[in-house]
């Protein structure tokens, strides 16, 4: 997932990353598919129905086809609020897998720990960026124990 950016970031912050978005993968694929069946289907939709209430007016004929409109524009709907439905068990599950590997470690002190959970609640979309901070200091210590 992070092919762009494989030069900049060191393997131990990488392998738990691709830790995390292995977790949450699936949950993302899904939310992209909505997202990209949502859109077009909304915004389709909305135009047609605009175009025929303002330019077409109601014929006879047209019935048909405002129902149909409708119906593409409720499933669109409905495809987005599943969207945002997804996104948000996909930011509790980051934030559950990140709380739980900060809670694991055996490196960083209980007081240390409990300041990395602590931003990381108070600022979730911070989460990604200090939970890299948690993962290099965590690294540094390990490093210094052993020499």
């Amino acid at each position: 997932m992070f092919s762009f950016m494989a030069t900049e970031i060191p393997t131990f912050i990488k392998t738990e990353l691709e830790n995390l978005f292995a977790k949450i993968g699936p949950l993302m694929k899904k939310n992209t598919k909505y997202m990209m069946f949502a859109t077009p289907l909304i915004a389709i939709s909305f135009f047609n129905l605009i175009f025929f209430l303002f330019f077409g007016g109601f014929q006879n004929g047209m019935l048909a086809a405002l129902l149909i409109y409708a119906l593409m524009a409720s499933v669109g709907l409905a495809l987005y609020k599943e969207s945002k439905r997804i996104k948000k068990q996909i930011r509790e599950l980051e934030m559950e897998h990140i709380v739980n590997r900060i809670e694991k470690s055996v490196v960083i002190n209980e007081y240390k720990k409990k300041d990395y959970i602590t931003l990381i609640k108070s600022q979730p979309r911070m989460g990604i960026q200090t939970f890299m901070n948690f993962l290099t200091e965590e690294n540094e210590r390990k490093r210094m124990s052993q020499e």
